[in-house]
């Protein structure tokens, strides 16, 4: 019988999340007199807004005006345009590299209060994917809606300087295919803490993303099926997971469902920012280890990201039979250019390399199971008619990413390999400089060359999807 407590304490965190909010709403005015509990009890209280000693613009240029809906002025707000900084222009306004926050300190709130902030959005999916394999159907069509919620809380405390915050995703999934961290209706992504310095440095504490290096436009997005590329979707032996994926510098990069995360963040100038990324936990029957550096330098029209990592897993258990180790390790990077309002384009490239000992090999490499990875893409946006229709977006972009392990034909000596090839187009609306409509046309070919296949086949995929995104 399946367990319900994981989903029950799920639930049960949500709902005391919004129970907290709404007595935190009705009881502002008396907890704002109250300063710092911790404080000394001589010491004035804490001040409710101080202007920011930070040499870094609070508020980015491009910014609307602020549309905070205050539940109760200085403790619980709808985060502000200001809690998003922009010293040097992340993007065309609205766009994909506009919403990514490219390793920027935020929420920015120098004032001491709980921000309440995030989105929603719901894809229709239509998917067309042709089947080489000569022993499956010829072709296989799927429609799919998908849809995630997120509201994110984040409680600070500042002197307008100095800050301590920390911060809870409570996500809602409709039909997610990668939910993060594990699959279920109810789920958290963030779930950290952070001291430090405002615009200057932090230690955050938990589970958080790290400094994304690889961005791809307005289309493969996470939590898309575009992004995984054709596969046999009828359990084939080339399903989902034999089709290569692009590598970020990813081993590390997203929110851990076992392991935590630690990193420093040092912000020396406006346009340089460095993440030290340390991770550990297990997974389940594995210990993880690992750490990724990774610094983005950013002048506005030129960005330039690069990561490294490396990750060690082994066994809880030392019996013979548990005698696992994974060794994974990559570099990633990438280079953007922005010609506000009209243009933005960027390519990436990475390379991987994993090495599984099990004990089916008494401890030695398992060649099947290791071996390498590579990729590489970009992608454009323009706003063609910035004038007149400033919020209208085009995009196109494209990945390809090939995966060989050490099993060699015994004939030609070649690796086992598999390829994905994968495009892009989108026309993206934005609405009340809130309210996404956007539409990805997508185009993947995959080949499988493999031992299980008798002979080499490819499949492809024509995709569309339709998002509707609000942000908060």
């Amino acid at each position: 019988m399946r367990d319900l407590r994981p989903r029950t304490f799920r639930l049960t965190i949500s709902s005391t999340i919004f129970a907290t909010l709404a007595v935190v709403s009705l009881s502002g005015r008396a907890w704002a007199a109250e300063g710092d509990p911790f404080a000394d009890p001589d010491s004035a209280p804490a001040p409710k807004a101080v202007p920011s000693s930070s040499k870094i613009p609070a508020a980015p240029a491009s910014a609307p005006s602020d549309s905070a809906a205050s539940l109760a002025p200085g403790i619980v707000e709808e985060l502000p345009a200001s809690a998003y900084p922009e010293p040097v222009v992340r993007g065309l306004y609205g766009g994909p590299l506009w919403l990514d926050m490219q390793g920027l300190q935020w929420p920015y709130t120098p004032q001491t209060g709980i921000g309440i902030s995030g989105y929603g959005w719901l894809d229709n999916n239509y998917r067309y994917t042709r089947i080489g394999d000569p022993n499956q159907s010829p072709h296989n069509t799927w429609l799919l809606q998908q849809g995630r919620f997120l509201l994110r809380v984040t409680p600070t405390y500042t002197n307008g300087s100095w800050f301590v915050q920390a911060q809870a995703e409570i996500v809602a999934n409709k039909d997610q295919n990668e939910v993060q961290p594990a699959p279920g209706v109810v789920d958290a992504d963030d779930v950290w803490v952070r001291t430090g310095v405002w615009q200057s440095w932090d230690v955050t504490v938990g589970r958080f993303q790290a400094f994304d290096v690889y961005p791809t436009g307005m289309g493969l997005e996470i939590n898309t099926y575009e992004r995984f590329g054709a596969y046999d979707p009828q359990g084939g032996s080339n399903g989902i997971v034999a089709v290569p994926q692009l590598y970020a510098a990813d081993y590390l990069l997203y929110r851990p469902a076992g392991p935590g995360n630690i990193a420093l963040h040092l912000y020396p100038q406006k346009f340089f920012r460095v993440e030290l990324l340390g991770q550990w936990g297990n997974t389940g029957s594995e210990n993880s280890i690992g750490a990724r550096p990774a610094v983005i330098f950013d002048m506005g029209w030129l960005k330039l990201r690069a990561a490294a990592e490396y990750q060690y897993e082994f066994a809880q258990d030392p019996a013979p039979m548990n005698k696992n180790t994974v060794r994974n390790r990559g570099v990633a990077g990438s280079a953007q250019f922005v010609l506000s309002p009209f243009l933005e384009l960027g390519v990436n490239v990475g390379a991987a390399v994993f090495d599984v000992a099990d004990s089916k090999n008494n401890g030695r490499e398992d060649a099947g199971s290791s071996g390498n990875r590579t990729s590489f893409g970009g992608f454009i946006d323009v706003v063609p008619l910035p004038g007149s229709l400033p919020n209208l977006m085009l995009g196109a972009g494209g990945n390809y990413a090939t995966l060989h392990n050490l099993t060699t034909d015994p004939t030609t000596g070649q690796y086992e390999q598999s390829t994905n090839t994968q495009y892009y187009g989108a026309v993206q609306y934005l609405f009340y400089k809130q309210l996404y409509l956007k539409v990805v046309g997508g185009y993947a070919k995959s080949h499988f060359q493999n031992l299980n296949t008798p002979t080499p086949y490819d499949d492809d995929m024509l995709s569309v999807r339709v998002r509707v995104m609000y942000l908060y």
